[in-house]
């Protein structure tokens, strides 16, 4: 649905702008001129203008896949810009909340944000570049912000992965749930034995009211800096959407030190 609005918002947006150069030059004379379109006869009305964009959109369908690029990269700027400014207003939130779930180093120099959904293709598909990440650079911190956005099932992933935090098993768990293309109950549960969690404990502390909450803080987090993809980072002060290689995540989070550290002088 959204791809579709898109779509119709550019073609709007290109007939728009081939019908206003059309219009300009048809009101500046240029198209009665010798060998103009309007050569002929026409008389450069608003129904022959409109034919003539309708045929050139036609014959020149590039036009619509040129203003298509364009505006998705405008859009994919945008969309950083807001992230960042999110960032900025609900750092507490985001990197400071009073316990978060924290893998790699919990006193390290640069701060990793991940949402994440279970069900994400490229959530799983990043999941080994981070775990190369966090072994070849010690001082990174990686909070992790469940994301469940997809299926009933992801949500049931992200309950039962934060329930896991009372017993110590989080991130082997984590890592098998995102290893799993099978995320059904009995499946869930079968990953959770595979990593040593007491299921049954596990399925009492699923209940338990911090999850519900952690997930509610996560989705207005997420509202509240307009993040709707998974995965998307947050690396230092930088947000970043999609599956990343290792030798981009560390680009990154060379970046983000570099930048503290010229804060700090």
């Amino acid at each position: 649905m959204a791809d579709r609005k898109a779509f119709l918002v550019v073609l709007v947006a290109a007939a728009a702008m081939v019908l206003a150069v059309f219009g300009a030059l048809h009101f500046a004379g240029r198209l009665s001129e010798p060998g103009s379109l309007f050569a002929g006869g026409g008389t450069g009305s608003k129904t022959e203008i409109e034919q003539i964009v309708h045929n050139y959109i036609l014959q020149h369908p590039d036009v619509i896949v040129e203003a298509m690029e364009r505006y998705q990269a405008n859009e994919s700027i945008r969309e950083v810009d807001r992230m960042r400014e999110g960032a900025k207003k609900n750092a507490t939130e985001l990197f400071r909340e009073p316990t978060p779930i924290v893998v790699g180093n919990p006193n390290g120099d640069v701060t990793m944000v991940e949402f994440f959904d279970y069900h994400c293709p490229y959530c799983k598909k990043v999941r080994d570049d981070l775990v190369k990440l966090l072994k070849d650079d010690g001082k990174i911190r990686l909070i992790l912000k469940e994301f469940p956005i997809l299926t009933a099932e992801s949500e049931m992933a992200s309950r039962a992965a934060i329930a896991s935090v009372e017993q110590g098993k989080y991130w082997p768990f984590h890592l098998a749930l995102l290893g799993s293309d099978d995320l059904s109950e009995p499946a869930i549960y079968a990953l959770a034995q595979q990593v040593g969690l007491d299921v049954e404990r596990l399925k009492r502390d699923m209940k338990n009211p911090k999850v519900q909450a952690r997930l509610d803080r996560n989705f207005k987090l997420a509202e509240s800096m307009e993040v709707k993809a998974t995965p998307t980072f947050i690396i230092g002060t930088e947000p970043a959407s999609g599956a990343y290689p290792v030798e981009k995540l560390k680009e990154m989070v060379a970046a983000a030190r570099k930048k503290q550290e010229h804060a700090s002088n």
